[in-house]
């Protein structure tokens, strides 16, 4: 269970440095060396949402930052 949190954990840093670019499932997948399949099941199990709503989120939420800041 504690490599599955790491692996999200890891796949959240990955989405963070990454935000700006398309970020893929296989991209996710290769950085914690899993399936995608399996790495996709290990995101939703640990944050309750799917890698793109994560991304959405993470987006929206910076822009929101960004317009308050500005």
């Amino acid at each position: 269970m504690d490599e599955q949190r790491e692996a999200a954990r890891v796949m959240q840093d990955y989405i963070s440095e990454h935000l700006m670019e398309e970020i893929t499932i296989e991209d996710l997948a290769d950085a914690v060396n899993f399936s995608p399949s399996y790495a996709r099941r290990i995101f939703e199990a640990n944050l309750n949402m799917t890698p793109a709503v994560y991304v959405r989120r993470l987006k929206l939420s910076r822009s929101a930052l960004w317009l308050r800041d500005e």
